[in-house]
């Protein structure tokens, strides 16, 4: 009759069961911590006040678009929008911006001018889709429009 309490604690199963549960919980936290230092949120801003004062300025932008009746009708056709702004006397050039919601890599600018019959064509690389915040505003920045968006939507008017 043999007895497999004579073998030595390295060689039974309960010892090395009861050492692998914490070395396990170890080795998430560290991969845990990895992941997330990796991946940090674009959201977090690091100088509060300067962004309180621009957004101060922001609101005036937006106020001197609505006191001076300014819109703009956005069609959206496939991966092509189409501007039609209103109330404006000079259709030089317009910025327009597209941030994404969560994902600052997204986030695209392009200078548009008018074409031939008044309209801002932005040709984008890719189907946009998701909530964006567009914004639009004059190349002398003197007023601005914004607007959080669920694209893809085929119209919608910014004011």
């Amino acid at each position: 009759m043999t007895n497999n309490n004579n073998k030595p604690w390295f060689k039974q199963f309960w010892p090395w069961f009861l050492i692998l549960l914490p070395l396990l919980s170890v080795v998430r936290g560290v991969v845990t911590v990895i992941i997330a230092a990796d991946n940090k949120p674009d959201m977090v801003v690091d100088d509060y006040y300067s962004k309180g004062k621009a957004i101060n300025n922001d609101l005036a932008l937006i106020k001197k678009a609505r006191a001076n009746n300014i819109s703009a009708s956005i069609t959206q056709s496939g991966d092509e929008l189409i501007i039609d702004l209103s109330g404006v006397q000079d259709k030089s050039s317009i910025q327009l911006f597209l941030y994404h919601s969560t994902q600052a890599e997204r986030d695209l600018s392009q200078l548009l001018t008018a074409d031939g019959s008044g309209r801002y064509r932005y040709q984008s690389e890719q189907l946009l889709s998701g909530k964006w915040q567009i914004r639009i505003e004059p190349f002398d920045k003197s007023w601005r429009l914004q607007k959080r968006v669920a694209l893809p939507k085929e119209n919608f008017i910014l004011e």
